[in-house]
């Protein structure tokens, strides 16, 4: 009798475990949150925009004094991580890795699809062993996820059907190329036909932007805009240097 006891809070304790609650969310920029509290104590929560594909995981880790990190996912592809506390950015993986198991076991599928098998996160069965444990291949792919852009669909194979993510040029970017261009253009004839001047304030200009919206816009930089102004800051200076 004792025995059939036991076993029955052990269930209970175990679907509790999985009992994800839901409200709107109070973050601009997303539509509504799914919340957990975990057996361990760490307080799990992840925000969503599904129209935007926009994915916010958040953790308060427990055993750390409920430290808070979050990481925000756009189209499949991580853009931010930081330490709450810290105001650090980068680094935490293994915080949102080591709880993939509960991540994966939300129930919304669209909302695993936009996470794209970042950090480990996947359909998995809805079980938590607590090990945290994702296998080195995982991590492979999620640093080549991080740091090289991809033109192919993000999404598995199954979801052929789904809309492909290809980056593109935004109206921030094009923005920014007309500011730089008219800054390195306004250098040029406001120091007579300076190519040195203008090759470093262009150059400077590109790392300066791509900083920009990694750490204030929080997104992943548009590679083709640094490297335009970079590569063109360098070959207006070796012309001015050695030519002019």
């Amino acid at each position: 009798m004792r025995k059939t006891t036991t076993k029955t809070k052990n269930q209970q304790v175990e679907t509790s475990q999985f009992h994800w609650k839901r409200r709107p969310s109070e973050i601009r920029g997303y539509q509504r949150t799914l919340y957990i509290t975990a057996e361990n104590g760490d307080y799990i929560r992840i925000d969503y925009n599904l129209r935007e594909k926009r994915i916010r995981l958040y953790v308060e880790v427990q055993n750390e004094g409920g430290s808070p990190y979050y990481s925000v996912i756009k189209n499949g592809k991580i853009t931010a991580e930081r330490s709450v506390l810290s105001g650090r950015t980068y680094g935490f993986s293994e915080k949102f890795s080591e709880r993939a198991e509960i991540f994966s076991s939300i129930p919304n599928n669209d909302i695993i699809r936009l996470i794209n098998y970042n950090y480990g996160i996947s359909f998995a069965k809805k079980k938590f062993s607590g090990k945290g444990a994702v296998d080195k291949q995982r991590r492979l792919e999620e640093t080549r996820k991080r740091y090289f852009v991809e033109d192919k669909n993000p999404y598995d194979e199954q979801y052929a059907g789904a809309e492909r993510y290809v980056p593109k040029i935004g109206v921030i970017d094009i923005l920014d190329i007309i500011v730089g261009l008219a800054i390195s253009a306004g250098i040029f004839y406001y120091l007579q036909f300076d190519f040195i001047a203008m090759g470093v304030i262009a150059a400077f200009f590109g790392v300066s932007i791509g900083m920009v919206d990694m750490f204030i816009r929080e997104r992943s930089p548009m590679i083709f805009k640094v490297i335009f102004f970079v590569v063109t800051g360098i070959a207006s200076y070796i012309y001015g240097y050695y030519i002019s």
